[in-house]
């Protein structure tokens, strides 16, 4: 509209020029190329996909097809469609790219059990209950403790669930042959497809794919924090990763906070929680990158030892 203002000779000069909304939109739907292309062609260039969080793509692929899916219970802006399917796009090829280079030797066998939460649990003292301990005050701060410390537990278990470290059942997605990934894919996109075509005009179920997808979505960090906590380094991580979480947080943050007057306290929450941990990240990142530093600064280069060898024996 601004080109109005201006004489109508140079009013011809803005016909030839592409409509600044396509444009916006283009871009918008095309970035995730460059994010995640650039981890995958890092990875590629490294020959090693270490360093890198193989969860992020099931969290990830897994949290897109519950999204595409809702478009057909609620439909939504064609933009956010076409992002989503060229996120799919990119994950599908940093998948395929981490697995072609993958430690040859990777055996989920070799990995830690994870530990029992029924004996984990069974540890907690128990608390016998009668009716003369109600007036007790000591038996409800007890009470209180048990609570806190069965809730605790149950995360470090679901935490750990996460952690790579650890062998998970079935070998969830720490599985040695690739077409396993790929076939669990097929099947989760199947059954949530039939689902969606038959209850897509059941109110229930259109808030529970929404809510199991922004789940998902929000544990995305997770997996990274913990192999990070691990590796002690981020040698291999792409910043341009942290990058692109952290600007997603705010840009769905300020859209639920000034974007929309109808939103509900859990899609609140739950954008609360995931930018906490890509904020955890990022001081993992500022930590390790600095104690990368460190160590780099006390390696002393192999010419400068046959140098100083040289000079002593010369």
């Amino acid at each position: 509209m601004l080109e109005l203002l201006l004489p109508t000779d140079y009013q011809l000069m803005f016909r030839w020029l592409p409509d600044v909304h396509i444009v916006t939109n283009t871009l918008v739907s095309l970035a995730p190329l460059y994010t995640y292309g650039t981890a995958s062609f890092s990875i590629y260039r490294k020959r090693t996909s270490a360093g890198f969080s193989l969860d992020i793509c099931a969290t990830m692929l897994m949290a897109l097809i519950l999204r595409i899916l809702y478009y057909f219970i609620s439909p939504y802006e064609p933009l956010l469609l076409r992002q989503l399917l060229v996120m799919v796009f990119i994950q599908c090829v940093l998948l395929k790219v981490c697995l072609r280079f993958r430690h040859a030797s990777y055996n989920p066998e070799e990995l830690e059990r994870l530990p029992d939460l029924a004996q984990d649990l069974a540890q907690i003292p128990t608390i016998s209950v009668s009716q003369f301990q109600y007036d007790d005050p000591d038996f409800y701060r007890r009470l209180i403790e048990s609570l806190v410390m069965h809730f605790v537990i149950c995360c470090g278990h679901i935490v750990r669930f996460f952690d790579v470290h650890y062998e998970r059942p079935f070998h969830f997605w720490q599985w040695v042959e690739p077409f396993e990934y790929w076939k669990f894919l097929q099947i989760f996109s199947a059954v949530f497809a039939i689902l969606t075509a038959l209850f897509r005009h059941v109110s229930f179920f259109a808030s529970f794919i929404g809510i199991l997808g922004l789940f998902i979505e929000a544990l995305l960090p997770l997996p990274q924090i913990l192999m990070l906590q691990r590796l002690k380094t981020v040698e291999n991580f792409k910043l341009i990763l942290l990058v692109s979480w952290l600007s997603g947080d705010c840009m769905k943050l300020s859209y639920l906070f000034f974007g929309t007057d109808n939103v509900s306290v859990i899609f609140i929450a739950a954008g609360l929680f995931q930018m906490g941990l890509d904020l955890v990240i990022l001081c993992q990142f500022v930590y390790f990158y600095r104690q990368d530093m460190r160590r780099a600064s006390l390696e002393i280069p192999m010419y400068e030892l046959s140098s100083e060898h040289d000079q002593h024996y010369g």
